[in-house]
């Protein structure tokens, strides 16, 4: 038995060989554009990429001549972003500071304890990807929300992109499988857990050749749109929108996604 935390192993190769064939370069791109469009982002903007994983969004917004800075936990997945950026897009300025436009920094955090000098950088932060409710606690989410706090500016905005807990309750499957190109099948088990409002998944992977090859498990947080309001409020965030879909589509129990713009206020007024 080990204490390690599920996410250190699953966001390594796991999470790719899993999820991989979901994430094509023309749906990084509908979601970053939706993202600049939400935020009302200018190029110049400082950006932080929260939970950036193998850097599909940080990437994409640098290039559009946004400052990003992507800040993930991953070693494995900050490498990929590493190996898959244009050399071009780094700043020669380490430490988060990268100055110019169309600039990408890297960081190795946990998001709830993000570097000091991180603290009022930011125009806007983004949380893609239901990247939010794998931690212990709820403690810990609210953690991350006050950490979101203190790295924008007066004035920012949040855009937090999350699994729709009615969504899952009204279409929760116990089971479902893919086969993947190479010929894999990975099996996925769901266990929803109403009175936690916990979805646990596990994954079972089947070589070609037959061989079986038990995956890392998945333990997410779902929160209510209720929840999250209260949450962001104690975090000194304003909720100002929600939606359904990355066509901003109205959110309601009916849609997959969950997604919300919130603000740090500016002189005591949410930034229009």
């Amino acid at each position: 038995m080990t204490n390690t935390p599920w996410y250190t192993q699953f966001f390594k190769r796991d999470y790719l060989r899993i999820y991989g064939h979901t994430l094509q370069q023309d749906r990084t791109d509908l979601e970053t554009q939706f993202a600049i469009r939400a935020l009302d982002l200018q190029p110049g903007d400082r950006i932080l990429d929260l939970c950036c994983g193998q850097g599909r969004h940080s990437i994409t917004l640098a290039k559009t001549g946004l400052t990003v800075t992507g800040v993930d936990l991953s070693k494995e997945m900050l490498a990929i972003a590493q190996s898959t950026a244009d050399e071009s897009l780094f700043s020669p300025v380490s430490g988060g500071n990268a100055e110019g436009k169309g600039q990408l920094t890297l960081h190795q955090a946990d998001m709830r304890n993000l570097p000091n000098n991180l603290s009022n950088q930011f125009d806007a932060v983004i949380n893609m990807f239901s990247s939010f409710g794998y931690l212990e606690s709820e403690d810990d989410d609210q953690q991350v929300l006050h950490q979101i706090h203190k790295a924008l500016k007066p004035g920012g905005k949040l855009l937090m992109d999350l699994l729709n807990r009615e969504w899952v309750i009204i279409n929760n499957e116990e089971f479902d499988w893919h086969q993947h190109e190479d010929g894999r099948i990975v099996l996925e088990r769901r266990q929803l857990d109403l009175a936690t409002s916990t979805n646990h998944l596990t994954y079972t992977e089947i070589l070609p050749d037959g061989t079986r090859h038990e995956m890392s498990n998945l333990k997410m947080r779902l929160y209510t749109l209720t929840a999250l309001t209260k949450m962001l409020a104690n975090a000194g965030l304003i909720l100002q929108t929600t939606y359904g879909g990355f066509q901003a589509e109205p959110y309601s129990v009916n849609t997959r996604r969950m997604i919300i713009v919130a603000s740090k206020p500016e002189s005591g007024r949410v930034r229009a």
